[in-house]
């Protein structure tokens, strides 16, 4: 990826890879980043230092200082690193790798000018790649995670009890791509997270990092398609219940059968892996199933983007799919899954897009906004709908929906999430340049009041009881805005 020789001295060059997991501690440190000072001949491993300090497997820009080609920057997935300039050989450690022939003479050569010192420059740096922040509805201010792309899913909480450190400020309580989390309604202490793809963890300890039990065999063994981060959610109103999205809704409504057995064979660190980990069930039908119709990419390119359950009743929930399917069952809590029913509400005239975001109406269940991505340009040269944000209101009986376009003034732009505040009846959006919010009756959107920087928000999560808007920015991090 990154090749780089710094001025002035030609012999040397630098090159950032993909990081070789298979021979980390075996004929190299992993090879993420290498360096040559015979021109390319040779080259040694930059990976890890003398004292175990190891860089992020993905790089993307090297630099030196301009008077010393030896003292290296290095930007990556893990942010702002500095080689110090001194090289240290300890190639001796291979003695200790069980190889022989040609892996042992690579390895003696990788080892024999590492890095002596690696250090972090990620202090005050504040360009994280947050998908969406979830918080504890019994604490909505002070205790909150968030997945964060290739680095881990993070969390903030004022309670010393479960972040593994006692800490008042972000940690990180899981490692790994950061996707989608959650924090069960009834017991806080109960939390999901999930990586890439359809797996993920629970944690009945809060965010201890050692509590997170391996949940998600089920998903993978089905080979149902997904998206790279699958929406999950924590029902709004049963707790130990849990949705997630592929090709169908899946649902556990236990907690995966409990803490005593998850944590004895699933956990991540100590479990024994004897049984299957994870209890989910498919609901209802395949959502991107033909039975539904040919329309809108169906099969497996057509799963689930994103899922809601209404939080003022039991068995609401909307789902919407990559290529603008729209789904809505009433009976998704049915103690049968395969007697939970969905119907398709979208038609011809709504968007053929990514559904990116649903915002159920806390007072009706059948009353939704609706976001989805990409541009109108687009659908208006392949003859497909336009729009990007819709008001829906669903008929239980008739299985009809009746939708209101909300563009206005919003402009051809791809939306990335919604979000409805009930108390003062005003909507929020997310788009690749910050939060907009449409006020109450009005027909005018407006840039949402704060400092938030222009950048892309992937996720909003409001809580209207305690008047806050989080937002999930692509590359400036976590923030707030007080809505009262």
């Amino acid at each position: 990826m990154p090749v780089y020789s710094p001025p002035g001295a030609p012999n040397i060059v630098y090159i950032g890879g993909a990081m070789q997991y298979g021979e980390i501690g075996g004929r190299s440190n992993g090879r993420a980043v290498q360096r040559s000072e015979d021109a390319g001949v040779n080259f040694t491993d930059m990976t890890i230092d003398t004292q175990g300090a190891s860089l992020h497997p993905d790089q993307h820009a090297i630099a030196t200082t301009p008077l010393n080609p030896n003292v290296v920057f290095i930007a990556n997935d893990g942010g702002m690193w500095r080689l110090n300039g001194s090289f240290t050989d300890v190639s001796g450690q291979c003695a200790s790798r069980n190889l022989s022939g040609a892996n042992l003479i690579d390895c003696r050569n990788w080892l024999s000018k590492v890095p002596t010192t690696i250090s972090s420059l990620n202090g005050g740096l504040g360009t994280l790649q947050y998908q969406s922040l979830s918080v504890n509805a019994q604490d909505p201010l002070n205790d909150i995670m968030g997945g964060t792309q290739d680095n881990g899913t993070h969390a903030f909480t004022s309670k010393s009890k479960g972040n593994g450190n006692g800490n008042t400020s972000w940690f990180v309580s899981m490692f790994g791509d950061g996707g989608q989390s959650g924090i069960d309604v009834g017991n806080p202490d109960v939390r999901t997270h999930t990586f890439f793809g359809p797996q993920g963890d629970i944690n009945f300890n809060g965010t201890d990092p050692l509590g997170w039990d391996w949940m998600a065999d089920p998903l993978l063994i089905s080979g149902e398609g997904a998206s790279f981060y699958v929406p999950l959610i924590a029902d709004p109103r049963s707790s130990g219940s849990w949705f997630v999205g592929l090709q169908h809704v899946w649902r556990t409504q236990d907690n995966h059968g409990g803490q005593a057995f998850m944590d004895q064979h699933c956990n991540e660190f100590s479990g024994d892996f004897s049984v299957l980990c994870g209890n989910w069930v498919a609901i209802g039908q395949d959502l991107s199933s033909a039975a539904f119709g040919s329309d809108k990419n169906p099969g497996a390119s057509g799963y689930v983007a994103t899922v809601k359950r209404a939080s003022s009743d039991q068995g609401t929930l909307w789902a919407g799919l990559r290529r603008g399917r729209v789904f809505v069952s009433s009976n998704a809590d049915h103690a049968t899954p395969s007697a939970v029913t969905f119907y398709r509400i979208d038609s011809p005239s709504t968007p053929t897009r990514f559904v990116s975001g649903i915002s159920v109406d806390p007072g009706n269940p059948n009353h939704a906004y609706i976001s989805f991505s990409g541009y109108n340009a687009y659908a208006t040269a392949s003859g497909t709908a336009t729009g990007h944000v819709f008001e829906v209101t669903y008929n239980p009986i008739s299985h009809a929906a009746t939708w209101r376009n909300l563009d206005y003034d919003l402009g051809d732009q791809p939306i990335t999430d919604v979000a409805f505040d009930w108390n003062s009846g005003d909507l929020f959006v997310s788009t690749d340049f910050g939060v907009n919010v449409l006020r109450s009756a009005d027909t005018q959107w407006v840039p949402a009041a704060g400092s938030l920087p222009p950048v892309a928000v992937y996720g909003l999560t409001l809580d209207s009881n305690a008047g806050v808007l989080y937002a999930a920015t692509h590359g400036r991090g976590a923030w707030k805005l007080d809505l009262r």
